[in-house]
């Protein structure tokens, strides 16, 4: 449950973001978002995943980050025995590396909490030596209300994102996540500071 795809920026809740002049936007990356409700690794690079955590809440196992650019890199990884994992498997498999890279990610999330994707950037001067780094961007927002959850448990969600970026390498890769998914210019005006009433009228 809870497995989702996105192609483009089509459905994302995003919003826009100012990068630092050494980093691209890619608008034309295709997603695909996975959560596996029993709070298990998704990933993990070599013959086997870590044995889940003695403490419900301990992040670290339920962690992975890695930027594939060819069937190799792919090969690398151990995906669980798990629907979530399945489906991010199966996309990066898809891949046509000669023409395109993934950067994967899995990461513990509260059961009544959801991470949403925003928007994915590369380094320009990484790539001119065929070196991608690419930047993902998330927010964290409390779930619907009818969903059913427990504040003391844990899921884990992953990410893969498909740029059509090929490179021979990755050396480096970057995150940014944001307590809120919300932007100034949602909130209610009561709440926006920059809104001042039209002299005359009554508070």
């Amino acid at each position: 449950s809870g497995i989702a795809a996105l192609a483009g920026c089509s459905g994302s809740d995003s919003a826009s973001n100012s990068y630092p002049s050494r980093n691209r936007p890619i608008d034309d990356y295709e997603l695909e978002h996975a959560r596996d409700e029993t709070g298990g690794a998704l990933f993990a690079q070599g013959d086997s995943l870590p044995s889940p955590p003695s403490d419900a809440r301990a992040p670290q196992r339920r962690r992975g980050r890695r930027v594939l650019t060819g069937e190799a890199a792919l090969s690398e990884l151990t995906f669980a025995d798990a629907p979530a994992a399945r489906t991010l498997r199966s996309f990066c498999a898809a891949t046509d590396f000669d023409a395109a890279s993934v950067y994967l990610l899995a990461m513990p999330v509260g059961a009544c909490r959801e991470i949403r994707f925003r928007s994915v950037s590369v380094e320009r001067d990484e790539l001119a030596n065929d070196d991608l780094h690419p930047h993902a961007d998330f927010c964290q927002t409390y779930r619907p209300a009818d969903v059913e959850c427990s504040a003391a448990e844990v899921h884990t969600v992953g990410f893969a994102i498909r740029i059509p970026v090929a490179a021979d390498q990755s050396t480096g890769a970057g995150r940014g996540m944001s307590g809120s998914c919300q932007t100034a210019s949602r909130l209610p005006e009561v709440f926006n500071g920059s809104v001042t009433a039209p002299r005359g009228d009554n508070a």
